[in-house]
C-alpha cells in the first residue's frame, strides 16, 4: 500500500526545453493567438461539480503533501508546519487580488504577454507516469512552457467524469499558475523568501537556515484556485489524476485520501494537545 503519493511541482524551473520539441510561440510583437484563441465551448472549470464524481481532498491535507517532500519537513515541528501551510495559502490567495478570472482567456494572455511573458504551446511528450511536467515558469526571458499532452489529458480526464471542459479554461488553469510565479520575481517576492528560514543543520551554538521551495508550488495553486474561482483546491486534480492513470479505483483513492487526512490530524493534533 503506498502511503503517499509524490506529486512533482507543476512548475518547477529548468533548462531551456529541447530544440528538437515543437513550440507555438505567442509574444507581443506577433499578436498570434493559442490553439483555443475563440472562447472554447464547453463547461466552465468552476462549473463543474468535480467532487461528485470523485472523492475529495481539501486544501490543507493536499498542501501538507507538497510542504512533505521539502527536505527540511522531517525538522519541522507541528506549529511551524501549521504555520507554513496557512501562510502560504494566505499569501497565495491576497495575491490573487486584482486577478479574477472571467473566462476571457484572450484578455488574460494579453495582459501576460503586454507585461514581457512569452507564452509558448510544447508538443514534448511525457512518458514518466509517476512525474509530470504540464507547465514551466522561466525567468530569463520570461516565459511560460504549457504542454500540449497536458492540455489533452486533462480533457479526457473530464470527459471520463462525465464532463465537457472549456478548453480556454483549461489552458488558464496552468497559465495563472505559472503567472503567479512570474509574478513572484516581477512584483510580490518569493514566497518562501517572504516565511521564516528552517533550521537545516546545527553545528552547537551556529545554525544552517534555509527557504522551503515547496511553500511557492503551495502559494501557487491558491493563488489560481482564488484567480479562477475554483471550488477546489488545483493540487487535488493532479493527485487525482496520477492515481486514476494508475489505475486506482475510486475506493482505493478514497482509502489514501483518508490516510492523507488522518496524517494532516495527527499532526495537527498530536496527543499531549487532546
Amino acid at each position: 500500500m503506498i502511503h503517499s503519493v509524490q506529486i512533482p511541482p507543476i512548475t518547477p524551473v529548468v533548462s531551456t526545453p529541447s530544440k528538437k520539441e515543437g513550440f507555438q510561440t505567442l509574444h507581443q510583437r506577433t499578436h498570434r493567438r493559442p490553439p483555443s484563441a475563440k472562447r472554447s465551448e464547453g463547461r466552465p472549470l468552476k462549473g463543474i461539480p468535480l467532487d461528485r464524481t470523485w472523492p475529495v481532498l481539501s486544501a490543507l491535507p493536499l498542501a501538507l503533501t507538497e510542504l512533505e517532500q521539502d527536505e527540511v519537513f522531517p525538522s519541522l515541528s507541528a506549529n511551524q508546519i501549521s504555520s507554513y501551510l496557512d501562510e502560504s495559502i494566505r499569501f497565495g490567495r491576497e495575491s490573487a487580488e486584482g486577478y479574477a478570472y472571467d473566462g476571457n482567456l484572450t484578455r488574460w494572455m494579453d495582459r501576460m504577454i503586454h507585461a514581457g511573458v512569452r507564452i509558448r504551446f510544447a508538443d514534448r511528450k511525457n512518458g514518466n507516469h509517476t512525474e509530470w511536467v504540464r507547465a514551466q515558469y522561466r525567468r530569463k526571458p520570461p516565459s511560460i512552457y504549457i504542454y500540449r499532452f497536458s492540455l489533452e489529458q486533462l480533457k479526457q480526464f473530464f470527459h471520463r467524469s462525465g464532463y465537457r471542459v472549456s478548453e480556454n479554461d483549461l489552458i488558464a488553469l496552468h497559465l495563472f499558475h505559472e503567472w503567479f510565479h512570474h509574478l513572484e520575481y516581477s512584483r510580490l517576492g518569493r514566497t518562501d523568501l517572504q516565511l521564516p528560514k528552517a533550521v537545516k543543520k546545527r553545528w552547537g551554538p551556529l545554525t544552517l537556515k534555509q527557504p522551503l521551495p515547496r511553500l511557492r508550488e503551495i502559494a501557487a495553486h491558491a493563488f489560481t484556485q482564488k484567480a479562477m474561482d475554483l471550488p477546489w483546491f488545483p493540487l487535488w486534480l493532479d493527485h487525482l489524476l496520477l492515481l486514476s492513470e494508475q489505475g486506482w479505483s475510486k475506493t482505493r483513492i478514497r482509502e489514501h485520501f483518508h490516510q492523507i487526512k488522518n496524517r494532516y490530524r495527527q499532526i495537527m493534533e498530536p496527543e499531549e494537545r487532546r
